[in-house]
């Protein structure tokens, strides 16, 4: 069994700290980073995947530091990036070959590994078709091919359902959750949809900060008490958004549903008990808990 140890891990960029004594132990299993824009979440998948430059800290694959180890790392690494460049002009089948090459999967072995990936996204009948004609959604699905290429034990996704439908986001989630058996993925989004129901572990970050870890079911039962809800006109929802910051709004049959999170919060509003990780993410990373 694999493990990927992260001790003290620091990064900066001028004055603004990205990354702060970030420590944590990945082993088997899929693991949702949730965090707004800049929470750092970017700035981690660079430093363990050696595209950023690490000032301290330590990245152990198995007890030994992945600088060291160096292609012997690489080649347990499947990565895909938030902003992935494509070739508009390959076809899918032509793109996976292409990078099967750069990883340097055997050619004896490409073909086979290349089918395989293509029929577990779900693109196989259209693989020739190119690429600038796919959907967003379908080139998500070719790039989490490419990512899957030479089956890495280590699986990094940034944002991997970035700009596309539901029914696509669905799909990707689905083929995240096949693949993740005996393999440690990392899964960074601000999508809390994308990890609620696939994530054995959810770490929540803040301003390039762990703030705090657990199962989904131990966070949502850290939120008892913090999240209230109230049926409100639309002049009682601003005048609470303004006084309590940011709830998010339920349509319900009878109006519209004002739910708040917090410490403390209006005593006319009622308790909720169906507490969900939207409301584990915007109390601990939004910035709006403390009222």
């Amino acid at each position: 069994m694999h493990k990927l140890t992260i001790e003290k891990l620091n990064k900066t960029y001028g004055k603004v700290k990205a990354l702060t004594d970030f420590s944590y132990i990945f082993t088997p299993g899929i693991y949702g980073i949730l965090g707004a824009n800049g929470a750092g979440k970017s700035t981690l998948f660079g430093l363990l995947t050696d595209t950023l430059h690490r000032q301290s800290g330590e990245i152990l694959w198995d007890d030994k530091d992945i600088l060291k180890l160096g292609r012997g790392f690489r080649k347990e690494l499947g990565y895909m990036p938030q902003s992935q460049g494509y070739y508009p002009e390959m076809s899918a089948r032509e793109f996976l070959f292409y990078i099967g090459e750069l990883k340097g999967i055997p050619r004896k072995e490409v073909e086979g590994e290349v089918d395989r990936m293509l029929t577990l996204v779900g693109l196989k009948k259209i693989a020739n078709r190119k690429l600038g004609q796919y959907s967003g959604g379908m080139r998500q699905r070719a790039l989490l091919a490419s990512a899957m290429l030479g089956s890495p034990s280590l699986l990094i996704l940034d944002e991997p359902t970035a700009g596309v439908d539901p029914r696509e986001r669905i799909r990707i989630r689905s083929i995240i959750s096949e693949i993740s058996q005996d393999r440690i993925v990392l899964l960074a989004t601000h999508v809390v949809t994308d990890v609620e129901c696939i994530a054995n572990q959810v770490l929540l970050m803040k301003k390039g900060k762990l703030v705090l870890s657990g199962s989904p079911e131990e966070l949502i039962v850290s939120m008892k008490g913090k999240v209230k809800e109230k049926l409100c006109t639309p002049e009682e929802i601003a005048v609470y958004q303004k006084q309590y910051g940011f709830g998010s709004l339920l349509q319900r049959q009878d109006g519209q549903v004002l739910r708040l999170v917090g410490d403390r919060l209006p005593e006319n509003f009622t308790p909720v008990s169906d507490v969900g990780l939207e409301e584990v993410y915007l109390y601990y990373c939004t910035g709006k808990k403390k009222r």
